[in-house]
């Protein structure tokens, strides 16, 4: 070799090293905590942890807060919370991999696997597609059907064989509609085709060879020893929710160690380490959009490039792929985010229900990355965290004030007894003690039930046993001739739509 051709590799060389430094990103895990405490300080969670995952390695993981109020317990990164609804892109990934061991395909119809599947309209029944199960695009609008599976008895088959009752209200394959329904079908399908249960599924091709020690697909079979965290409302503790059915779509537990791993994994192409967990196309697959989603209303709007795709939700950041989901169960908010041109990710759960700490850290730390100021992020969604909370509370109190007082039922109480029918839900009853009134939604009794006090007219209230639910006020009606044939709940929440259940006299 030459000295000049020497000089020249040496000079390469340099240039390579000085390439690779500059392409590392810059150490900013002491900025990340200290959002993440400043986040806490605004917000005032129950408990709050984070992960962050930066060019593929994990930087930071914390826990703040208590997982319990007033326990003086800590949260800790091994901790475990229910991530609800970020479940969903395990459930993709677990037959992602069927796909890709030739066992399905992403467009083979739902039915060829799962015959007894239904939809309401038959041609949507004959054409759905596994791809369509995990995209939300049914035909079913936004929570569609939840209350089939939220606190009621009914076990997944059950379920399935109820979806046929609901009406489609969407465009098929044109408009997006939230459906955890069809992940439950999903795992079914999962199920079908490796003959395993989707819970198997999910600890042998994911929590097994990713170390995932503090992660269960349900709270009841946590590791022994897990000191998980405890679900709040408004400050409170509640019950920890169990579910019966469409785990697929939102049960597993999981700590922000475990779900970093989960990240990084994901961030590297589907390996960890030299053994691959998921295979690439798959990921890909996942993560390029199949639903788009309704736009801004400006010529910048980000929002005109938001989509879905299998298990994640789609937008763009800075000019790059967002590949994110939420997650939200009583008393539980979960967030996972990805930039996967950076190999950058975070995972923030919190148990204190609070839905904007998770946005707000989650918009700080991407901010902080840019070199914008993360701690103006979360105090001006702090203030409007607060407003809305005001706003919320004016709106409650103008709904109790909305009673009119001095007013009596139509009828004597025992005359608003009876079985009622809904034909999605199932049988409620109203019973009657010499006293009071009281309602039993048959399927979901431990949640839907409660005694009856006189609102106004032929209103009444209901405080359900279920503390993430508002009151409900029940709406009897009379028939031509004065006999109550029916009623409905108005129970203002965004994640139910109690205005759709008709309950009408059974016959007898």
């Amino acid at each position: 070799m030459t000295p000049a051709r020497a000089a020249i590799r040496n000079l390469s060389a340099v240039f390579a090293v000085a390439a690779s430094l500059l392409a590392q990103a810059p150490d900013r895990s002491a900025e990340y905590r200290a959002l993440a405490e400043h986040a806490f300080e605004v917000f005032r969670p129950v408990g709050l942890a984070l992960a962050v995952v930066e060019d593929g390695k994990l930087v930071l993981e914390l826990g703040l807060g208590e997982r319990n109020a007033g326990s003086g317990e800590a949260i800790e990164a091994t901790t475990p919370f229910n991530i609800a609804s970020c479940s969903k892109a395990f459930t993709a990934a677990c037959l992602g991999k069927l796909v890709a061991a030739g066992r399905v395909r992403w467009d083979d119809r739902v039915i060829d696997h799962l015959p007894e599947f239904r939809m309401s309209d038959p041609w949507i029944t004959e054409h759905m597609t596994l791809r369509d199960l995990l995209c939300h695009r049914c035909g079913l609008k936004t929570f569609d059907g939840d209350l089939l599976w939220y606190g009621s008895e009914y076990d997944d088959a059950q379920v399935l064989a109820r979806i046929a009752r609901l009406p489609i209200n969407r465009r098929f394959r044109e408009e997006f509609g939230y459906s955890n329904l069809m992940y439950l079908a999903a795992g079914m399908v999962i199920e079908r085709v490796s003959g395993r249960s989707w819970a198997d599924a999910v600890r042998e091709d994911f929590f097994a060879p990713l170390g995932m020690s503090d992660s269960a697909t349900d709270f009841a079979v946590l590791p022994a020893g897990a000191r998980p965290a405890v679900p709040h409302v408004e400050g409170l503790p509640i019950a920890t929710f169990a579910f019966r059915a469409a785990k697929p779509a939102g049960a597993i537990w999981s700590s922000v160690h475990d779900l970093s791993a989960w990240v990084r994994m994901l961030l590297a192409d589907g390996r960890s380490g030299d053994v691959e967990i998921l295979p690439v196309d798959v990921i890909h697959e996942c993560m390029r959009p199949h639903t788009t989603m309704s736009g801004g209303r400006t010529p910048s709007a980000i929002e005109d490039f938001a989509s879905y795709g299998l298990g994640w939700f789609l937008s763009v950041h800075d000019g790059k792929k967002l590949v994110e989901h939420d997650g939200g169960m009583p008393g539980f908010i979960s967030k996972v985010t990805l930039v996967p041109a950076d190999r950058f990710g975070m995972v923030i759960l919190n148990n204190g229900m609070d839905g904007f700490v998770n946005v707000a850290l989650r918009r700080a730390i991407l901010a902080q990355r840019k070199g914008e100021s993360g701690q103006a992020i979360l105090d001006r969604i702090g203030a409007v965290a607060k407003a809305r909370k005001a706003q919320a509370d004016s709106v409650r109190r103008q709904r109790e004030s909305a009673r009119k007082p001095d007013t009596s039922p139509s009828l004597a109480l025992e005359n608003y007894t009876g079985r009622f029918e809904d034909k999605v839900l199932g049988t409620a009853e109203i019973g009657f003690d010499g006293k009071e009134l009281t309602l039993t939604v048959v399927p979901s009794a431990p949640t839907l039930s409660g005694v009856l006090s006189h609102w106004h007219h032929d209103v009444f209230r209901v405080d359900f046993p279920d503390r993430f639910l508002p009151f409900a006020l029940i709406r009897f009606t009379l028939d031509v001739e004065g006999r109550v044939d029916g009623f409905r709940i108005d129970c203002p929440i965004e994640d139910f739509d109690f205005a759709a259940l008709d309950f009408r006299r059974a016959k007898d």
